[in-house]
């Protein structure tokens, strides 16, 4: 989508012809750019009072992290991985990566002392294998850790959200409990831990005697709000503040629920026994502690899911360290 400069910060709904699916696309004004964070809004406010891009945090290095920074990346920018498509963890405004992620990646890199290469990426589930082959560095991408990710890669945690519910304008479907998603259609995107979420909840079923849920998967979130909105499903399911955020932003014809589902860490990616990772974990701990995390978290109106302490950051190396919903 081509952005009309003079439409400040808009997001519009658009149907793509191509893939048959929504597209969310955000529009910025190339003039707006914030330093401090301070112009964020709450993820309830309109999609036309969305934060301005965060070109830095003001973050100097700190010699406890950038010590444990490995030789390799002192001299190349670390080569980052975002998904491009989901916010407000992850979006694009015309061809720039914004959200809470792409500004916690900043903010880490700047304590880290290093360059951030951030590769916008459309396809979810190519994420984990693409870092686990060498082809990224790390990705932050609001992964939520699971037992079955932690065979495959180690998490340098970053908050907790739980799964969010929505059904189509109308409809007689109510989610309220695990149970109330027996029986009916739920739509994910391919490759994320709600797929885990609703193989969970589907043993609530079992055990109450009620039918299974009918789990459909869709390529990307755009096609997954098509099939509730098209009708091919009657629930879809997401992170909660990306749902919130999409149906308050957006003119979408859905309703929120209000059940929130098992709340789970959502995480940073780095490859296994990576030397990287404890100078990720370091450089999450210093951005708690520098009081930057809190910035971003308010920014993007997810302060009620940010970390109180340093304290509270995870690296989890193990899947016997998965923590407890």
């Amino acid at each position: 989508m081509a952005c009309k400069i003079g439409t400040r910060r808009s997001i519009a709904l658009l149907a793509s012809s191509a893939i048959g699916a929504l597209v969310v696309s955000g529009c910025a004004d190339p003039a707006a750019k914030s330093g401090s964070g301070s112009g964020g809004t709450s993820a309830s406010a309109s999609a036309t009072s969305q934060s301005a891009i965060t070109t830095s945090w003001g973050g100097k290095p700190a010699a406890s992290v950038t010590a444990l920074v490995p030789d390799e990346f002192k001299n190349k920018a670390i080569k980052n991985a975002i998904y491009n498509n989901f916010p407000p963890e992850e979006f694009l405004e015309g061809s720039t990566l914004v959200g809470i992620q792409p500004d916690i990646a900043l903010a880490i890199s700047e304590v880290m002392g290093v360059k951030l290469q951030n590769t916008p990426v459309g396809s979810f589930d190519s994420l984990i294998p693409g870092t686990v082959s060498g082809r990224y560095d790390m990705s932050t991408a609001d992964f939520g850790v699971t037992a079955e990710r932690l065979k495959q890669v180690d998490f340098v945690t970053q908050f907790k959200i739980g799964t969010g519910f929505a059904v189509k304008k109308g409809s007689s479907v109510t989610v309220s409990k695990a149970t109330d998603l027996c029986g009916h259609s739920v739509g994910v995107v391919a490759g994320t831990y709600f797929i885990d979420q609703v193989k969970t909840a589907n043993k609530d079923c079992a055990k109450a005697g009620l039918k299974p849920i009918d789990l459909k998967t869709y390529p990307d979130d755009g096609a997954r709000i098509l099939a509730v909105t098209n009708g091919r499903v009657e629930i879809t399911a997401t992170a909660q503040d990306s749902m919130g955020y999409a149906i308050a932003g957006q003119n979408i014809p859905i309703e929120l629920q209000k059940f929130v589902y098992a709340p789970l860490e959502q995480a940073i990616v780095v490859p296994n026994g990576s030397k990287l990772g404890p100078a990720v974990e370091a450089a999450m701990k210093e951005i708690v502690k520098n009081g930057t995390y809190a910035k971003i978290m308010k920014k993007w109106g997810v302060e009620a899911s940010a970390y109180s302490s340093a304290d509270d950051v995870l690296y989890l190396t193990d899947p016997s360290q998965t923590p407890k919903s």
